[in-house]
C-alpha cells in the first residue's frame, strides 16, 4: 500500500463522500449495448434497484490487490455488465466507519487479522474475499539493525494498529517488546530507518520495501515467512446489513471484481495505466514506476499463494483462523469474532465452477 498515496489522505468523512468519488459506472454496457447486459432481465432489474455501491479504497490510488481490480472493472464495463452503479471514493480518512455506518458499502483491510480486530472494536463488516494465504507485512530496519532481537531497547514506528504479525515476528525473533519505544508514526516515509529517526517500522512487502530498494538505500528487510509465520493479505470488507439484503448484488459486485482481478494478471501493465488516468482526472499524485512494481509483487503473490484447488480470492475458515488464535494468544483482540461471523467463505467460492470463474 503506498505510502505516498497514504500521506493524501487527509480530508474528512464528509468531504470524502462529496469530492472524492472519481468514477460512477452506470447500468449500461457499452460493449453489450442493451440494459441487461449478460444478466437476464430480471436480475439486472434487482441489481439497478440497489442503488449505487460506493467502494472506499483505503489507500487512495494504489495499484494494489483489491484497489486496482476494482478501476479496471469500472474502466472496462464489468460493474456495468452486472447492472450495477459502482462509485470509487479515494480520499476517505477511516474507511471503517464509512462502511460500518453504512455511507459506503465496500472497502478492504489488510489482512484477515486487521478485518478481525476491525470487527472487534465494532465495525459492521464482513470479509468476502481474501487475496492471498501469505502475509503482506514485513519490518524494515537500518543496516545497522541485523536481527530484530537488536531492536531491543530501539525504536519501531507502526501505523495505527501494530499488526498482531508484527508482534509474533518480534516473538519469534526472541525480542523484548516490553523494551521495544513503539512509536505511532503518520509519516509513512521508510527513509526514516535510513536517516536513524526510527530504528525499525512496520512496513509492506509491496511499498515501502520498493521505495527503499528504487531508492538504492542500505536497509535490512525481515518477512513473516522467515519466522514460519503464516498470514493473509487484502482482505475485501462490505457492510454486513448490506450484505444480508443485497447479497445478490454484491456477488455480482464481486463477480466484476474478480472478472477484473484475471485482466489485471493477464495484462498488468494495461491495469496500472487505467488507474493512473483515473489518478491523473482527480489529479493526484501516481509514480508510474512505483505502481508498477507495486502490483508486480502482488500479482506474484496472488497467483502464489491463493489457497490450492480454488479459484482467486476464495476464502476458508482454515485460512483464518492462525490469525485468530494469535489475536488470542497476543491479547491484542479482547472479542475476537468467531470466523463464522466475521467471514462469508461462500460468496466468492459461488462465483467459480473449480478455479474458472462463472462470467454470464
Amino acid at each position: 500500500m503506498a505510502w505516498v498515496a497514504i500521506c493524501a489522505l487527509s480530508l474528512g468523512l464528509t468531504t470524502a463522500l462529496i469530492t472524492a468519488t472519481i468514477g460512477s459506472v452506470g447500468a449500461t454496457s457499452a460493449r453489450h449495448g442493451a440494459s441487461t447486459g449478460p444478466l437476464s432481465t430480471s436480475r439486472c432489474a434487482m441489481n439497478k434497484m440497489v442503488g449505487t455501491i460506493t467502494y472506499v479504497s483505503p489507500f487512495g490510488f494504489d495499484a494494489s490487490a483489491g484497489i486496482i481490480d476494482v478501476f479496471t472493472a469500472a474502466k472496462l464495463g464489468y460493474f456495468a455488465d452486472m447492472c450495477l452503479s459502482v462509485r470509487i471514493v479515494t480520499n476517505a480518512t477511516d474507511t471503517n466507519e464509512l462502511v460500518s455506518s453504512g455511507e459506503a458499502q465496500v472497502t478492504n483491510e489488510g489482512s484477515a487479522a486487521d478485518t478481525l480486530e476491525a470487527i472487534a472494536s465494532g465495525a459492521h463488516v464482513v470479509g468476502i474475499e481474501t487475496a492471498g494465504d501469505t502475509s503482506d507485512y514485513a519490518i524494515v530496519t537500518n543496516k545497522a539493525v541485523t536481527s530484530l532481537r537488536e531492536l531491543d531497547g530501539k525504536t519501531l514506528g507502526y501505523y495505527t494498529i501494530l499488526p498482531v504479525v508484527i508482534r509474533e515476528m518480534l516473538t519469534a525473533s526472541g525480542a523484548n517488546i516490553s523494551t521495544i519505544k513503539l512509536i505511532g508514526d503518520t509519516n509513512y516515509n521508510p527513509t526514516q530507518v535510513v536517516q536513524g529517526t526510527l530504528q525499525g517500522l512496520q512496513a509492506y512487502q509491496s511499498n515501502q520495501v520498493l521505495t527503499l530498494r528504487a531508492a538504492k538505500d542500505p536497509f535490512n528487510e525481515f518477512t513473516p515467512r522467515q519466522f514460519g509465520i503464516s498470514g493473509t493479505y487484502n482482505v475485501m470488507t462490505v457492510n454486513a446489513t448490506f450484505l444480508s439484503q443485497h447479497r445478490q448484488a454484491i456477488a455480482d459486485f464481486m463477480r466484476a471484481d474478480l472478472h477484473a482481478l484475471h485482466y489485471c494478471i493477464r495484462y498488468p501493465s494495461v491495469c496500472v495505466k487505467i488507474e493512473g488516468a483515473y489518478a491523473k482526472k482527480a489529479g493526484a499524485q501516481f509514480l508510474s514506476a512505483h505502481e508498477r512494481a507495486v502490483w508486480a509483487l502482488e500479482r506474484k503473490l496472488t497467483l502464489s499463494s491463493s489457497l490450492p484447488g480454488k479459484g482467486l480470492g476464495v476464502q476458508t475458515y482454515a485460512e483464518w483462523s492462525p490469525e485468530s488464535t494469535a489475536l488470542r494468544t497476543y491479547g491484542v483482540g479482547a472479542n475476537v469474532p468467531k470466523l463464522v461471523s466475521a467471514e462469508d467463505v461462500s460468496l466468492v467460492a459461488n462465483l467459480y465452477k473449480g478455479n474458472t470463474l462463472i462470467w454470464p
